[in-house]
């Protein structure tokens, strides 16, 4: 960029601190296509990258007081917003994948099925008492990494720091516990 385009930014910087939404729409109209950018090459994905710009330009008018011309360019300030929020935006959607992932291997291993009869909810309820049964034969490890994976949706990273325990061996745990628990529902 130039001297006058940083002139310029630090101009619309300065204004949106006086809470001049002009010079954000200003700001957003010179800076958008380059920021968006930013936001796809970590995202890959248009519409996040949409949501990743509009939340970095949200907090570009919540904390444009915090820019210090000293310490850079206008543009790596505003681009080092963004793909924060990009970022943060790619760490919840993979855990939200991965959450979905647990989800579903949850199901394949109930096998529930969606417009259940008065005898198919009844034979749950006996299936829901007997996999109770089975998990109290588990150890606790495995019962308590089951319970937080499956019931209370922690993802495996969020079970191995909560337990203090390496990743390998929550996954390790939950492998297990889960093929003890299908021999003893057979």
């Amino acid at each position: 960029m130039t001297q006058t385009d940083n002139q310029t930014l630090e101009h619309l910087l300065g204004r949106i601190v006086l809470r001049d939404q002009q010079a954000l729409r200003r700001l957003y109209d010179l800076t958008a296509a380059r920021l968006n950018g930013v936001a796809f090459r970590i995202l890959q994905n248009r519409e996040l990258s949409h949501e990743a710009l509009q939340e970095g330009m949200l907090q570009i008018w919540h904390k444009a007081s915090e820019y210090r011309a000293d310490q850079g360019e206008p543009m790596a300030w505003l681009t080092s917003v963004v793909r924060y929020r990009a970022l943060d935006k790619l760490r919840a959607e993979q855990s939200e994948q991965r959450r979905r992932d647990q989800l579903h291997e949850l199901q394949d291993f109930i096998e529930e099925p969606a417009g259940q009869s008065v005898s198919e909810v009844l034979e749950q309820g006996a299936m829901t008492e007997r996999l109770n049964l089975c998990l109290q034969t588990l150890d606790t490890l495995n019962r308590n990494a089951i319970m937080m994976a499956y019931y209370y949706g922690y993802s495996r990273d969020d079970i191995a720091e909560h337990l203090a325990q390496p990743l390998n061996t929550i996954k390790s745990w939950l492998k297990r516990g889960l093929e003890r628990l299908s021999k003893c529902l057979r």
